[in-house]
């Protein structure tokens, strides 16, 4: 697991999604919103959050940042 102190848009789009969800499951709204399948989805684990946002057609940085938000409203 990718060890991450402290979230930020940098951070989050590094992050591999398995990671992130595992650390903050209440992101996983967020995958949902867009309509991404990668809750659960076998590749997770070797995806980052920019690669999964690359491969749906979203900015990666728009789609970190609403991640970011779902993570600081969690806390």
């Amino acid at each position: 697991m990718t060890q991450v102190t402290q979230a930020t848009v940098e951070t989050v789009r590094a992050m591999l999604i398995s990671d992130l969800l595992e650390r903050w499951p209440a992101a996983a709204d967020v995958f949902h919103d867009y309509a991404m399948a990668c809750v659960g989805c076998a590749v997770a684990p070797f995806y980052t959050i920019e690669g999964a946002a690359l491969v749906y057609g979203l900015p990666p940085e728009q789609f970190a940042a609403d991640l970011l938000r779902a993570i600081e409203s969690s806390a």
